[in-house]
């Protein structure tokens, strides 16, 4: 991204940056910037905040603001907010896959990207790879504790200080220096956590949330997987054998991967994956966590998940490059916008702290067993942990008008999750989506019900089922097949 230079102090003096004359009065300069994959031009700025806020002594660190202003200059006072996942994510980055989501309520909203600390532009807890690691460790060993250590070690940054408790305290400072009283928030994943505490500790500032894929604090990331990847497995199993095709394509398809899950813990093989990076071929060793690695990473997304029989099919047969270089593609997309140190620092000091020893040995006899954890046990050994405030794993009570989404085979935030939150939001509404995976709000007519929701500030009269329309993605079939 680049930025025009700052505009002149004149215009903080004046804290009236925004040219429309009718906008929210700024303590802000902000200045013409340009995001990528977006026409219209922004406005972004910095915010400088304590990184401890507790003390308010040390360093002081830069907090990103993106905002894409409302087309028409007599415009609505409360803006849309976006909340990224991850955790680690930065919102700003987002910008041009979100922005098509709001393009109707940006005619009379501002459309604002928030990038938290830690993650983005917000003095980002980035941790240095190595470029010449294996293909092999981005399947065995997800966080490997050579990185975890070094990263920590070169860290410019106090981890202790980005937890989600104190984000939310910048992000209504921010707020507050942005001139907006209340805000519409939108958040997937992680970002519904976000949402949820920032209405927790700043509801008044809220007029309507909408959360994409719940992750409430209480879901124990990542020993959650183990549960919801199963679930998520299995439905794409049945969702097969359903389909006259698909059964007869690929017979007992639940029985092939658990005998070649078997068979791998047994011995691991030698095989030939081409990166589709590079497009240069590599051999693996695949073992038993890299097969459920394998399985588990393209359940997030319908697409992917519907190459699964095709990818196991195969990989019974010898060849694991269907299965396993599509995940690639998809490890990819997730780090390029991920902050590593961010992510540790509040799934070490929220979720993993948690965890207790008969959650690990309940997960280890499960189908996904440990693969899906103790990597992140491990590093949260060593990784410094953050304060959370006594009341974070308690329900958020509040009457402010919810829009709750969540797809049916989703892996990571199933409906499950929401269903415990909704209960102490009475002006809630879940809407499933039964054949999408992570993240409802850009399928089908998920927008609609998203532009109709923020604009009434009431989910009353919505109707959901167009969701439960949106079909799962043919299952993939080998050439040649019948049709």
């Amino acid at each position: 991204m680049k930025h025009l230079p700052l505009l002149a102090a004149a215009c903080l003096a004046a804290a009236a940056c925004n040219p429309a004359a009718d906008g929210p009065r700024r303590a802000m300069a902000l200045t013409e910037c340009r995001l990528p994959g977006i026409e219209l031009a922004a406005q972004c700025g910095t915010h400088e905040v304590w990184e401890n806020r507790a003390t308010r002594t040390g360093r002081r660190i830069g907090i990103h603001v993106a905002i894409v202003p409302a087309r028409a200059r007599a415009h609505e006072p409360d803006p849309v907010v976006v909340f990224a996942g991850g955790p680690g994510q930065g919102a700003v980055a987002l910008a041009s896959q979100v922005m098509p989501l709001f393009a109707r309520l940006n005619d009379t909203r501002d459309i604002v990207f928030i990038d938290q600390r830690g993650t983005g532009d917000s003095h980002p807890l980035d941790c240095e790879e190595d470029e010449d690691e294996p293909l092999e460790s981005l399947f065995e060993d997800t966080l490997p504790q050579a990185l975890v250590e070094r990263c920590l070690a070169h860290l410019d940054a106090d981890p202790r200080q980005y937890v989600t408790s104190i984000a939310v305290e910048d992000i209504d400072e921010v707020r507050a220096a942005l001139g907006y009283g209340k805000l519409n928030l939108w958040g997937g994943s992680y970002g519904t956590r976000v949402e949820l505490e920032y209405l927790r500790r700043h509801g008044e500032h809220v007029r309507t949330l909408v959360l994409d894929g719940v992750a409430p604090a209480t879901m124990k990331l990542p020993l959650s997987f183990v549960k919801d990847g199963e679930a998520a497995l299995g439905k794409l199993v049945d969702g097969c054998e359903a389909e006259a095709l698909c059964r007869l394509t690929y017979p007992d398809l639940r029985r092939t991967i658990e005998s070649l899950r078997d068979r791998l813990a047994r011995r691991p093989v030698r095989a030939s994956i081409q990166d589709p990076r590079t497009g240069e071929r590599e051999t693996i060793e695949v073992t038993e966590n890299v097969f459920l690695s394998g399985l588990f990473r393209p359940l997030y997304d319908a697409e992917l998940a519907s190459l699964l029989p095709f990818g196991v099919a195969s990989a019974a047969n010898g060849d694991f490059n269907p299965l396993l270089a599509q995940n690639l593609e998809l490890t990819d997309d997730i780090s390029e916008n991920l902050s590593l140190g961010m992510h540790l620092s509040v799934i070490c000091s929220e979720d993993v702290p948690l965890i207790t020893p008969a959650d690990l040995e309940k997960a280890r006899s499960a189908f996904f067993g440990g693969a899906l954890v103790d990597d992140f046990v491990r590093a949260c050994k060593v990784w410094p942990r953050g304060r959370v405030p006594a009341d974070y794993y308690t329900p958020v009570s509040s009457d402010v008008p919810a829009l709750v989404l969540s797809g049916g085979i989703d892996p990571a935030t199933p409906p499950r999750h929401a269903e415990s939150v909704i209960a102490t939001l009475p002006n809630a509404r879940q809407f499933v989506a039964p054949y999408l995976g992570h993240g409802v709000s850009l399928h089908g007519c998920a927008p609609r019900l998203i532009e109709r929701f923020i604009r009434a500030a009431s989910a009353e009269g919505l109707d959901g089922g167009c969701l439960r329309r949106i079909p799962r993605p043919l299952f993939v079939l080998p050439l040649g097949s019948p049709s």
